[in-house]
């Protein structure tokens, strides 16, 4: 038996790389142009009254149009966090799940199952992009439906089934090695 780490599949490498590269790239674009994202999100917002349930003047719906548009920004925000977090935990996951003691065909499974988890993140890029012309509400459902359930939760059950092939096994090595 050698020491040395198995090196994850090329696609959960792919994933982990591209959902890094979307998180730290976010970072960028929104240390340099939140403002003027703020901005168009709100003009967007302000054109839309009839969406965001506006009395339709400006000054009376100051704060709730404000209120949107920091949404809007918020979405963006989460995704620079969660891609680079999703980034570092398919890594980290798809690297332990190769050297855990099951069969290649479950470790197989599972990094492509820890992989679909970087289809979650866009999710909060559709939202940045939408809120200020659908609205937040209208969007959560649908949203949370095509991507934050789905692939939010291929990473979940992924984690949860390598955990578990993780501790049948130490209680197999333990049972085998017990007096």
């Amino acid at each position: 038996m050698t020491d040395a780490l198995r090196r994850p599949p090329a696609l959960a490498l792919v994933a982990s790389l591209c959902m890094l590269a979307v998180g730290a790239s976010t970072g960028g674009v929104l240390v340099r142009f939140q403002d003027a994202l703020y901005d168009l999100a709100r003009s967007e917002v302000v054109k839309r009254p009839d969406v965001h349930g506006f009395a339709g003047a400006e000054v009376i719906d100051e704060a709730r149009i404000s209120e949107v548009a920091e949404q809007s920004n918020n979405a963006f925000r989460m995704l620079h966090v969660h891609g680079l977090g999703v980034g570092m935990l398919i890594l980290l996951a798809s690297l332990a799940i190769v050297n855990l003691p099951v069969s290649e065909r479950l470790q197989r499974t599972l990094c492509v199952l820890v992989s679909l988890g970087a289809l979650y993140p866009p999710g909060w890029f559709v939202l940045g992009w939408l809120i200020p012309f659908w609205g937040l509400a209208k969007l959560r459902a649908p949203v949370e439906w095509l991507f934050f359930v789905p692939f939010g939760g291929a990473l979940i059950l992924a984690l949860w089934a390598a955990l578990a092939g993780c501790l049948v096994s130490l209680v197999r090595r333990w049972r085998a090695h017990a007096p």
